[in-house]
């Protein structure tokens, strides 16, 4: 690495964020030829040929909108994609929320730095988190320490990178469309198997004694603000830890004990069901045990807590059919045409399950997990593989970047 040098960005590229267009003013819109990129079109996409919305020539000249050039690095600055990146495969405008990086020296090839950029994603959202949600400042973007070799380095890491990454991508999407399979094969099951009780079906409050206090929602997100999260304290149960039949327990944030009893009234204690009510796929449903060791804390406010009443009902039984493609269809029928799929609390309370004696509740439930646990176990491996072929994508990046690839 004797040729390398380290290098802040600005000092080798023009950093400028996009702007937005005033939405009620038609001649920025109507009829506008020119591609306008929101943040959430960047996807580690090294070639962005495809938006959704347009402006015009009008907009451009009069507002705080610019037109990069095809070939622009462009970095998402903030919000639910903070950190995304991208390469304009054409001239296209952004909005204010995606910051383009251009080479102002030609110092540098774009997809060697899309490619550092990919390795520090995670440092750069540590650094840049602040408030409610990641906001990486263009100040900060500026002073990235980039370590920069001769161009012909450079050429020849990106074009070792695409080789591996391309295999390393094809067996990725191989793994996914087998995980996707093994779903589609335990939905199956689970359907049959729920279909059939069809005739018993009550509504999902009456597995409660007090449905009001057994089965809850997380607070408004007014109420639980990232900037309320503290390094320890107790969970908070998130969209992210909650799969079908598995908790994850990952990435798990905190909340004081005074915060947790502000929000007892959306708490949760070791052996309650929880479920997602927001994203696609929905519904997704596990038992949640000791998360790190502790009994109890708080869902989020997608989650919905729910306490059975375990003299009359089996959990496993009740996990299982939230999980089915039975129970997922009726979720479906009330998210019909919404882009971001979300169901309410009193439309889940009121979602039809088939209540059998408990007893044959177990029975259901030993016949259902028999048959589960094979695909589980399979899916299980197909998991780990993706995340170590993820993992091994993070490991050449770093191998590159320390001039040993």
């Amino acid at each position: 690495m004797s040729k390398w040098k380290e290098v802040k960005l600005g000092e080798i590229a023009f950093t400028k964020s996009g702007g937005t267009p005033k939405r009620g003013f038609k001649a920025y819109w109507d009829n506008g030829s020119i591609p306008w990129l929101k943040s959430g079109e960047l996807n580690d996409n090294k070639s962005i040929t495809e938006n959704s919305e347009f402006i015009t020539e009008e907009a451009i000249q009069n507002s705080s909108a610019k037109l990069f050039p095809k070939g622009s690095l462009l970095l998402a600055m903030y919000g639910a994609t903070a950190g995304k990146l991208g390469i304009l495969g054409k001239e296209a405008a952004t909005n204010q929320a995606v910051c383009s990086i251009q080479n102002k020296k030609g110092l540098f090839i774009e997809e060697f730095i899309f490619n550092y950029l990919l390795l520090i994603r995670e440092d750069i959202i540590r650094d840049s988190f602040g408030g409610a949600q990641p906001n990486i400042s263009k100040s900060y973007i500026d002073n990235i320490k980039i370590p920069l070799p001769p161009l012909e380095e450079q050429q020849r890491i990106v074009a070792k990178l695409d080789g591996l990454f391309e295999k390393i991508d094809k067996a990725i999407s191989l793994l996914e469309e087998n995980i996707e399979h093994t779903h589609a094969l335990m939905g199956s099951v689970l359907d049959e198997e729920f279909g059939r009780l069809e005739k018993f079906n009550k509504p999902l409050m009456s597995f409660c004694k007090n449905p009001k206090k057994d089965m809850v929602g997380g607070p408004f997100g007014s109420n639980l603000k990232a900037s309320e999260y503290v390094h320890q304290g107790y969970p908070i149960i998130r969209l992210q830890n909650v799969d079908r039949f598995n908790f994850k327990e990952k990435n798990i944030k905190f909340v004081t004990e005074e915060k947790a009893e502000f929000l007892s009234s959306h708490s949760y204690v070791s052996g309650d069901i929880v479920m997602t009510k927001l994203g696609d796929p929905l519904g997704k449903c596990c038992l949640v045990e000791d998360v790190l060791g502790i009994n109890r804390g708080v869902i989020s406010s997608d989650i919905i807590r729910i306490r059975i009443d375990e003299s009359k009902h089996y959990k496993p039984y009740v996990v299982a059919g939230i999980n089915s493609e039975y129970f997922i269809k009726q979720l479906k029928s009330k998210t019909q045409g919404s882009t971001r799929p979300r169901v309410t609390l009193k439309e889940v309370r009121a979602m039809q399950l088939p209540m059998l004696k408990r007893k044959d509740q177990l029975i259901a439930a030993e016949r259902i997990d028999g048959i589960l646990r094979i695909q589980l176990d399979i899916l299980e491996a197909q998991t780990q593989k993706v995340d170590h072929l993820k993992s091994l994508k993070s490991s050449l990046l770093d191998q590159a970047f320390k001039g040993e690839l």
